[in-house]
Parts: structure tokens; C-alpha cells; sequence
């Protein structure tokens, strides 16, 4: 037996054939794409996780405003503005100037391109308002969250809208 086993090492016909290459090139291609696959998933699920974290945050800074001008944001002035019973929605960039007054960083997106946004809207004459992210995962795991201010924006929108509003 050692014989035949040192006579195949002379011969120099040790090695790979082209068949066990392809099929050992295909094993690593398909674990990777399920490695990638998996991967992304929980990128999206932390953004996720960031954007309600940002929101709790800003409303943290909205209460810190309030108390300073005893009103939420209505505009993109400090502690001023046209105050409106009606609700309105105003931009991000807005709330984040009236916001200086009281923090330096305002939260944004984690993404930034646009794509997922933070909304702002303000009624009952700046009493009121609502914050809302869109999410890129449905945000099924907030149906049992107990806390009455945390809700899906309206029946209308889609799971994928996570919303607080004071």
C-alpha cells in the first residue's frame, strides 16, 4: 500500500480537476450571497432602529423648546412665527434652525439621500404636533408597544410609518 501511494506522488499526477474547482467556487458564491443577503437585512433593521431612536430624541429637544417658547416649532424662527390652529406640516430644515435655540445637532436620516425623511407637523396653534420617519422595514414589532403616543400615523399609512405625537 505504501508502495502504490509513493508511486502516485512521482508520477506528478496530484492536484485539483477543473470539476472539483467549479463545484468548491460555486459552495463559497452561494454562502456568501446568504451571508450578504443576511447582512443587509440587519443594516436596514438598525437604520431602522436609529430613525426611532432620532425621533425620540427630537422630541426630546421639542419638549426642551417648548418649555423655553410655550409653543412647538411653527416655522423656521426661534421662538416666533405665524402660529395656525390648522395642522401643518413644515420642513425638516425648519424645525432644524428653530431647533439651534436649544441643541446644537438635530437628527437626520442615516441614509440621507432622500429616500427616507423625517416629517414634522404642529396644530391646536403650536400646542400639538406630530414627528414621523419612514422606515424601511414594516414596524410590526411596535403593535404591542403600550405607550398611547406611539402609533401608526393614521389608518391610511403603511406599516412602514413610525409616528409620535404630543
Amino acid at each position: 500500500m505504501t508502495r502504490k501511494l509513493n508511486q502516485f506522488n512521482k508520477s506528478g499526477n496530484h492536484g485539483f480537476t477543473l470539476i472539483e474547482m467549479l463545484i468548491v467556487i460555486a459552495v463559497i458564491a452561494i454562502l456568501a450571497g446568504v451571508v450578504l443577503t443576511g447582512v443587509s437585512g440587519f443594516q436596514a433593521s438598525a437604520r431602522d432602529t436609529r430613525r426611532i431612536g432620532d425621533l425620540r430624541t427630537t422630541q426630546n429637544y421639542l419638549e426642551l423648546f417648548f418649555n423655553k417658547c410655550g409653543h412647538y416649532p411653527v416655522d423656521g424662527t426661534t421662538c416666533g412665527g405665524a402660529i395656525s390652529t390648522e395642522k401643518n406640516s413644515v420642513a425638516w430644515s425648519e424645525i432644524e434652525t428653530a431647533l439651534k435655540t436649544v441643541t446644537s445637532q438635530v437628527p437626520t436620516d442615516p441614509v440621507g439621500n432622500g429616500a427616507y425623511i423625517y416629517e414634522y407637523g404642529y396644530w391646536d396653534n403650536g400646542l400639538g404636533y406630530e414627528l414621523q420617519a419612514t422606515l424601511e422595514r414594516d414596524n410590526s414589532i411596535l403593535d404591542n408597544d403600550i405607550n398611547p403616543k406611539v402609533l401608526s400615523c393614521n389608518e391610511s399609512e403603511t406599516a412602514r410609518e413610525f409616528c409620535v405625537q404630543s
